[in-house]
């Protein structure tokens, strides 16, 4: 079995145009903060946990879990995991620190206007553009769909919890909806990248058993 999964693929290229031309559609017509303020005056204390919460699925610190997972499975999928990885971290990078530097984030854009600010949350001021949590976030959903078999349905929950971590940036004032679709859509083009180039460099039969077994010399099971 060769690292091949176009159908996939193609699934992961509609949601990446219906977000994109999602964003297209309604972000130009509302003047930026409009959103997140309405979205603001909507609050509830098991909102407030769950969102706080779940939002660390965003985290950088969690690709540790899948990189530590795939080590013992393929090695064309450790590859597409690290090469979305490195894709998406250098994506955000550039746009934070090069394209986009010192963009306000919404505690800072807001610092005249009171709204509501969820206990224990520690809100951050600059490096709005894009939001790396909804990146690294959509990035994992897209490979674990890719790699995760059809038989476990799964994939539309997938999806679905990233969109949830994406909506917990807005609702806990860390991100504009703005910074947040440029996320979704550079975390699904990551891996979309990444899986063409592993695709190309990565899809031979000898790269379809896992780095300890190719230590060893034992077959793919």
């Amino acid at each position: 079995m060769t690292f091949k999964k176009k159908n996939k693929a193609s699934v992961l290229a509609t949601y990446f145009f219906g977000i994109l031309f999602f964003g297209l559609a309604l972000l130009p017509f509302y003047d930026k903060g409009a959103i997140e303020l309405k979205i603001n005056e909507y609050h509830h204390p098991i909102l407030d946990a769950f969102f706080s919460n779940i939002t660390h699925l965003g985290d950088g610190l969690i690709l540790i879990i899948p990189f530590v997972l795939f080590i013992f499975h393929k090695y064309c999928y450790l590859a597409l995991l690290t090469f979305s990885s490195i894709i998406h971290l250098v994506l955000v990078h550039i746009g934070k620190k090069w394209v986009f530097p010192g963009m306000p984030r919404p505690a800072e854009f807001f610092k005249d206007i009171p709204f509501y600010e969820i206990p224990g949350v520690e809100l951050h001021h600059w490096g709005s553009f894009p939001s790396g949590h909804t990146t690294s976030v959509f990035m994992l959903a897209s490979f674990f769909y890719l790699v995760l078999p059809k038989k476990m349905k799964v994939h539309s929950l997938l999806m679905g919890i990233a969109f949830i971590v994406g909506f917990s940036r807005v609702y806990l004032m860390q991100h504009f909806l703005m910074d947040v679709w440029a996320g979704a859509l550079l975390g699904i083009g990551s891996t979309m990248i990444a899986y063409f180039i592993v695709l190309k460099v990565f899809s031979k039969k000898e790269h379809q058993t896992s780095i300890f077994q190719k230590l060893k010399g034992k077959p793919s099971i």
